[in-house]
């Protein structure tokens, strides 16, 4: 049983590190640079974005299973109580995870209109751009309350 725990919780840490990650890099390094040097169309930039898209997809689903897998294995939780520290805790994680969920599913459709609108000529792409960097943004957000309430569960 000690071995499941192990690697549930190094396969639910790495995910999280892929995704949160990714996502910094998005919007740290990516998008600053394209848009420094005027270059938010080119294909390179669209391509690493849509790259990322899978990566995402497989780190929702490692967390989900392996947070159900160690929350459902944890001796602190009970079902519907949310009297102890660590339990509310666990419920702001889900939170924010559900929160990332949709955050990640927008991420994608905008990102398919942004394909879309890539030929079309004014605003249109721009506005999906800065879109997508909201979304982005708010991901990252909730990806680091996240990471602070697993943090506070570990010292709880």
């Amino acid at each position: 049983m000690d071995f499941v725990l192990w690697v549930c919780r190094v396969m639910h840490v790495f995910s999280v590190v892929v995704w949160i990650g990714g996502l910094i890099f998005l919007n740290a390094i990516l998008h600053p640079i394209s848009v420094y040097h005027q270059q938010t169309r080119m294909v390179t930039v669209l391509e690493a974005q849509k790259r990322f898209l899978p990566f995402v997809w497989s780190s929702l689903w490692t967390v989900l299973v392996t947070g159900v897998l160690l929350m459902l294995l944890s001796p602190r939780f009970l079902w519907f109580d949310y009297s102890t520290t660590w339990s509310q805790l666990l419920a702001v994680k889900q939170v924010a995870f559900a929160l990332l969920v949709f955050f990640s599913w927008q991420s994608a459709k905008v990102f398919a209109r942004m394909e879309e609108a890539v030929a079309e000529e004014g605003d249109i792409f721009e506005g999906w751009r800065l879109g997508l960097q909201k979304l982005l943004r708010r991901s990252i957000f909730w990806g680091i309350v996240g990471l602070m309430c697993a943090g506070g569960m570990a010292v709880v």
